[in-house]
């Protein structure tokens, strides 16, 4: 806490006193000092997100319009041009833990992934609304549900099954956010800067994209002048989209471009086949939710990326990424250099990319870097 790091874990309560009605937990050592204060989540292992120190304030309607307002600020420095889909509230990133808001051009997604926050929904909408000028704002109520450690994918209401969706612009090119049922609050803002290294790393190359969700990557690839992209997911829907999105920026749409597979048996499939492709995309889903997911998540990706290196041509890229906040980069590393060994070719490091400067992390809380982004060329 003195050190300012906003995580206060429930082991550390010696005794509590209120019913933490508002929302709102203030910290005290055994001294009497106060701490700070935060966003109070009574049945997680995180029993409070500490938003303020020492003696400020609480949180209120005038710190969410400060903070907000901060954020919007940093935005409006970092993000490139003719992009209009960007992260407007990174959690402890911008020093609002609980918090997260994306903006895809009028519209916001507003996810209070606390209990606490959830107390503080209007507050925190209205701050959103005015800061970043939103026509529209959806809310997404999944702290509670985190707190019990359930799955928030699945936590969206049933008026929530028709929201449609929202136009955006990234780098230019145009996309749609799905609402209703997308991943996340509808596309995957997070790789921007990943879909702009593969535009330019694209002209003249085939480009397979594995766990393609809705086809940013083949989009940001085809703008830079690839020769063909393909993409392989497990959804149905994600492909459809993945095709208009195609068409939407002026290139065709062909059924062979789109594989509806599991990832890991298409994958075998090819190998097996013995594919080579110039540029291949491996981005799949978290595979670590909890602590004692980390060894059978490193094993899956051990498998997946010694497949994928299988099929990189000789002078290719690999772009391989784990979202996977409890696999820290080094172990990441440390997985995708013994897959190499298994794969039978020879890769160098070319790149490091993560998130976007609008997913910025706070050095106080450095476990907010989740997403590891590898490029490897293969020799």
């Amino acid at each position: 806490m003195r050190r300012r790091h906003p995580w206060l874990f429930s082991g550390a309560v010696a005794r509590s006193q209120g019913d933490g009605a508002d929302g709102i937990a203030e910290v005290f050592a055994a001294s009497g000092e106060r701490l700070g204060a935060g966003a109070y989540s009574p049945d997680s292992q995180i029993v409070a997100r500490l938003w303020v120190f020492g003696t400020e304030p609480a949180p209120g309607p005038r710190l969410f319009e400060e903070r907000f307002g901060a954020a919007r600020d940093l935005r409006a420095r970092v993000l490139p041009p003719q992009t209009t889909g960007y992260r407007g509230v990174h959690s402890e990133g911008d020093r609002c833990p609980g918090v997260v808001l994306d903006v895809y051009g009028g519209t916001g997604v507003l996810d209070l992934s606390t209990a606490g926050t959830e107390r503080w929904e209007s507050g925190l909408s209205e701050a959103s609304t005015r800061a970043f000028g939103l026509e529209r704002l959806v809310v997404r109520r999944t702290g509670a549900i985190r707190d019990r450690g359930g799955d928030a994918r699945g936590s969206r209401s049933p008026s929530e099954d028709d929201l449609g969706r929202a136009a955006f612009t990234e780098n230019g090119l145009k996309f749609f956010a799905d609402l209703s049922s997308g991943q996340k609050s509808g596309f995957f803002l997070d790789q921007r800067d990943n879909r702009a290294r593969a535009r330019m790393f694209a002209p003249g190359r085939g480009v397979l994209n594995l766990f393609s969700y809705t086809g940013g990557f083949s989009v940001a690839a085809l703008a830079g002048g690839a020769m063909r992209a393909v993409d392989v997911d497990s959804s149905a829907s994600a492909l459809a989209l993945a095709a208009e999105h195609r068409r939407e920026n002026g290139f065709p749409a062909g059924d062979s471009d789109f594989v509806r597979a599991d990832v890991f048996q298409d994958l075998r499939a090819r190998a097996a086949a013995g594919e080579r492709w110039d540029l291949v995309i491996c981005d799949p889903p978290a595979f670590a939710k909890r602590k004692s997911d980390v060894d059978a998540a490193a094993r899956g990706y051990k498998d997946v990326n010694r497949l994928a290196m299988k099929l990189v041509a000789p002078g290719g890229l690999l772009l391989t990424c784990s979202c996977s906040g409890l696999v820290d980069a080094t172990l990441f590393q440390q997985i995708v250099f013994a897959a190499e060994l298994e794969s039978g070719g020879a890769f160098s490091l070319v790149a490091r990319q993560g998130a976007g400067a609008d997913h910025p992390v706070s050095l106080d809380c450095p476990e907010g870097e989740y997403l590891k982004g590898l490029w490897l060329a293969r020799s």
